[in-house]
């Protein structure tokens, strides 16, 4: 029997416009409630020198639980400080407790309500399990779309997926309190407040700290894979190791996230256990002292807030090797007009939403007129395309030269020497959304294997090395031409266009709001020789801002042009 196919994605895409268009009000208001609570964490952790928030937190982690867990905290700590991630596990530690405190303010009533009543735990149940089962990434698209980039909208996808082990565990330890105490509550005449106040909740207080702590750490993971949106941190540094095949500095950033997460667990846990008696054997001295501290670094974070967003440029771009390097470049540039610059790595659909959006200044990666059309087309009334910032570039199929065949049309006679692969780039790219093309209208029976610029890379350098034949999707300029013999394939369909132009794009109103970042943006070029030279040293082990402050200081007079 034949059926025809439910149209669930289309009947998703129009409940996501409809919201989009009717609740864009409530996810202005959402915003403005978080991003708030985001800075004030990061101002509080920020303020003092690293070693001294480092002492902070130690000694408040000691007066709240044990001596032990203080050291542990105390060494952890300063060992990301010695890695240099500091910035990045302060990012990620504020979005953490962001999410934790939201979950915990809508999931314990929920998980009250559910253990009170039978009806209410059958119907919030089957939400919980979906909510749980639902892959994680799922959560990612759809806050993009209502939030755009940055940290709401990872904060929105990480309470939501870390918010039901605080609900069911609630709900739990509600259900599991005796029923002789329920009924010795009743014969006293406890009003049903008093009682779930004074002999419930405390009876249950175990397994909802229980249910809080795996919400922090679920918030803590999810946290992590939010950097695909732009929420930075350290997930940030760990996408940028995949993405680039960095063993070690992913080995590192991982380590990080693993002491952060060990002494949140270590806390919680800590909490959960902690009666009058552990209390009143600390100082309470330290607790006022801290207290005191707390709200004098909040004060002071504030006001060091006051003219920081005119002198903050938002930059976004993908982890191709050509866009890292134009946009650490202009990021230096700005910087030397004293600009603080925000980088945020993402894929390109969530880079030209967040432009359009206006949650992100500008990107220089918008291959036109062929690659990046379905985005800009898209996006091209409520962006400004600021003009072509590189000329001539090219996208293709690209094989090493001494593969004998000179024509896509010649590859499926080859194809087991190709071993029936063409290696990709990233699966959202124009440049994949043409090769799938290609395999239509020529046809090649061959397979597209997206993975990402470096793991393309890496497939090519182990094929050169061993001789064998392979075919990848390619573009100039990209260090590899220069480290390798290579050539495209001739493309007579023209799948692949006749040549393109590397354009800067900009949020509406950027001209008007910063004018001096939006010229040095607007003036932002360079050639072809000019980024591979940077891409070349990125590839040889210098890291992104180094290739670019070194590149500016042998050419001021560039800098000079776009600055003036």
């Amino acid at each position: 029997m034949n059926f025809s196919k439910i149209p669930l994605a289309e009947w998703v895409d129009a409940l996501i416009s409809w919201m989009q268009t009717h609740f864009g009000g409530l996810f202005k208001v959402i915003s403005g409630i978080i991003e708030p609570i985001v800075a004030f964490f990061q101002g509080i952790f920020s303020v003092l020198p690293p070693l001294g928030t480092i002492l902070l937190i130690s000694l408040l982690t000691w007066w709240l639980t044990r001596l032990r867990i203080a050291i542990f905290s105390l060494i952890g700590l300063l060992l990301i400080d010695n890695l240099g991630y500091w910035d990045q596990s302060i990012e990620t530690l504020s979005l953490v407790l962001t999410s934790a405190i939201i979950s915990i303010i809508i999931g314990v009533p929920f998980g009250l309500w559910a253990g009170r009543s039978p009806t209410a735990n059958k119907i919030i149940s089957p939400i919980l399990d979906l909510m749980q089962t639902m892959p994680a990434f799922v959560y990612l698209i759809p806050a993009v779309f209502f939030f755009s980039l940055g940290a709401v909208p990872g904060v929105i996808a990480s309470v939501i997926f870390s918010m039901p082990p605080t609900i069911r565990l609630t709900s739990l330890g509600l259900r599991q309190v005796p029923g002789e105490l329920r009924e010795a509550a009743d014969a006293f005449g406890s009003t049903s407040f008093q009682k779930l106040w004074k002999v419930e909740i405390p009876m249950a207080i175990p397994t909802i700290m229980a249910g809080i702590n795996q919400t922090i750490m679920l918030s803590l993971s999810m946290v992590v894979i939010s950097a695909m949106i732009g929420a930075g941190g350290l997930g940030a540094l760990v996408l940028q190791s995949i993405t680039r095949l960095q063993v070690g500095q992913g080995f590192a950033g991982g380590l990080a996230i693993v002491i952060i997460a060990v002494i949140l667990d270590r806390l919680t846990q800590s909490l959960a256990r902690r009666n009058k008696t552990t209390l009143k054997k600390r100082p309470r001295w330290i607790g006022i002292v801290a207290a005191l501290v707390v709200i004098a670094l909040a004060v002071v974070s504030f006001a060091q807030t006051g003219n920081e967003s005119k002198k903050r440029v938002t930059l976004a771009y993908v982890n191709w090797d050509s866009e890292v390097a134009s946009t650490h470049v202009l990021k230096k540039a700005l910087e030397s007009k004293g600009f603080k610059v925000e980088m945020k790595q993402v894929d390109a659909a969530p880079m030209w939403q967040g432009v359009a959006s206006g949650t992100v200044d500008a990107h220089v990666g918008a291959w036109l007129p062929h690659s990046s059309k379905p985005l800009y087309d898209a996006a091209k009334n409520q962006v400004d395309d600021l003009g072509v910032n590189l000329k001539e570039t090219r996208v293709g199929l690209v094989v090493p030269k001494y593969v004998t065949i000179n024509s896509i049309e010649e590859l499926n006679a080859n194809k087991d020497k190709f071993h029936g692969e063409i290696i990709g780039i990233d699966p959202g790219s124009g440049l994949n959304r043409y090769t799938e093309q290609a395999l239509k209208k020529y046809p090649l029976n061959f397979k597209l294997v997206s993975g990402s610029d470096a793991t393309m890379t890496a497939s090519l350098t182990k094929a050169i090395q061993e001789k064998r034949w392979i075919v990848v999707t390619g573009w100039t300029p990209h260090w590899k031409f220069q480290k390798y013999e290579l050539k495209f394939l001739d493309d007579p369909k023209k799948v692949y266009g006749s040549g393109e132009n590397i354009h800067t794009i900009a949020r509406k109103g950027l001209k008007e709001e910063k004018p001096q970042a939006y010229q040095i943006i607007d003036r932002f070029n360079w050639t072809a020789k000019d980024m591979q030279e940077v891409m070349m040293k990125i590839h040889e082990g210098m890291s992104p801002d180094q290739a670019a402050e070194e590149w500016l200081s042998k050419h001021p007079d560039k800098l000079k042009e776009w600055t003036k």
